[in-house]
């Protein structure tokens, strides 16, 4: 896995407690390992076509889901290109519907 010096800045000035590349490059390692996909998140409609328009912007793309971030590798060396923060509207509708799936049960 590669990962690019301007996605090493996006993950320092995108994330709470990552100052450094060292740090920065553990992150990503770990959202590269532990991090959900895209079908992880079929229940959030709005949310999941957001991921789904991200992916299809870049061709031969991965995204991984982390902490709060989304993560976007290229191509077959899985380049790490760029992290950021979920949008708050999708956070908002993952708790909507959280919150609704727990009231059924």
């Amino acid at each position: 896995m590669v990962i690019t010096k301007h996605s090493k800045q996006r993950i320092v000035e995108r994330t709470d407690g990552v100052n450094t590349f060292a740090e920065a490059k553990r992150l990503a390692k770990q959202a590269r390992i532990s991090g959900k996909t895209l079908n992880n998140f079929q229940k959030y409609p709005k949310f999941f076509s957001y991921l789904q328009n991200k992916k299809n912007q870049t061709n031969d793309c991965s995204i991984r889901i982390y902490r709060g971030c989304i993560y976007i590798w290229r191509g077959k060396t899985k380049t790490l290109v760029t992290a950021h923060p979920i949008p708050d509207r999708y956070i908002e509708e993952m708790e909507v519907v959280d919150n609704s799936l727990d009231n059924q049960g």
